[in-house]
């Protein structure tokens, strides 16, 4: 039994990683400020003897050595991250919590001799794709502060493996969604605040003609892929795509919400914002290759749970 410290593990996909550890017989220790986390993703495991919580900031390097110094982990997995819209709204915390917490958590990893690190970056870190389906090697052309944080989180991975012997292996999550999310996530808040205004009778927005794509991946099976990677030997210092390699276009999503809700939609059109990114779709041969990380959990399935969470008022 491993002991796992999960940095962000009341949220969108630390909160499946905890899960799964768990499930896999793993004692696990959460480190959440709640700012994006949820006490419903956590509660459930609260009195479980193998499950720590500790509510602290990860942009505090004091903080974050106390937690390390008193449960010393044997394995991390850092997924806590400011999100796209509220790093534009808040760009010093954007920085302190993706770049300074980075810092702070793979500084800590180094000095504790942490066996192996996975962390969450993101398909930000491309931008407008130039080809599609979008392999690791596709140029950086981020357009957001976001997006520049992930890369500079990539680059502190990088750095840190090489000087400081601290082994990892990093995700690109492509649009991520789950019945666990907040909206805080730009591109697939569109999809849960249309399956909430669907239900209750609202209009929703729909951007230019809706034929922009996603490539929408359950937050359970990019945890997945996080676990995989944790207890692979031969896996590090990697970054792999996480997606489906499947496009889903906004028209799709909203037809496959009015079925599940056997409602129709009110739908206003608006000019599609020029600077978002008009398709998604990631290449998924490396991971799949090297993992043998197969997503699980189809757009349907994810959608039809979201929806019964929604109807059951666990939303």
């Amino acid at each position: 039994m491993a002991k796992i410290l999960i940095t962000g593990g009341a949220g969108n996909i630390g909160s499946f990683i905890a899960d799964q550890c768990l499930e896999m017989g793993h004692s696990v220790v959460v480190v959440d400020n709640f700012y994006n986390g949820k006490f419903n993703n956590v509660k459930q495991h609260l009195k479980n003897e193998n499950y720590s919580l500790e509510t602290i900031d990860i942009g505090s390097h004091e903080m974050v050595k106390y937690v390390f110094d008193k449960h010393k982990p044997e394995y991390v997995s850092h997924q806590a991250s400011l999100m796209i819209m509220d790093s534009d709204k808040f760009p010093e915390k954007a920085i302190d919590t993706n770049i300074k917490g980075t810092f702070n958590i793979i500084n800590a990893c180094a000095k504790s001799g942490v066996k192996k690190l996975t962390y969450g970056s993101s398909a930000s870190v491309y931008g407008n794709p130039r080809f599609v389906p979008v392999t690791e090697d596709h140029p950086f052309d981020n357009r957001t502060l976001y997006g520049a944080t992930k890369i500079a989180k990539e680059a502190l991975m990088h750095s840190w493996a090489y000087s400081h012997n601290v082994p990892f292996v990093g995700f690109r999550y492509f649009n991520i969604y789950s019945e666990r999310q907040g909206l805080g996530a730009f591109y697939t808040q569109v999809f849960q605040k249309w399956i909430h205004a669907i239900y209750e009778g609202r209009e929703i927005i729909m951007y230019g003609d809706g034929s922009q794509t996603l490539d929408l991946v359950h937050s359970s099976d990019a945890a997945r892929a996080n676990v995989l990677a944790m207890f692979n030997d031969e896996v590090k210092n990697e970054h792999f795509n996480v997606g489906t390699g499947i496009e889903t276009s906004l028209k799709e999503i909203l037809s496959l919400i009015e079925n599940l809700l056997g409602k129709k939609a009110k739908v206003k059109y608006v000019e599609s914002d020029p600077h978002l990114v008009k398709r998604r779709c990631a290449s998924v041969k490396k991971i799949s290759d090297a993992l043998g990380f197969k997503p699980q959990v189809t757009v349907n399935d994810g959608t039809k749970k979201y929806i019964e969470y929604l109807l059951e008022g666990k939303i």
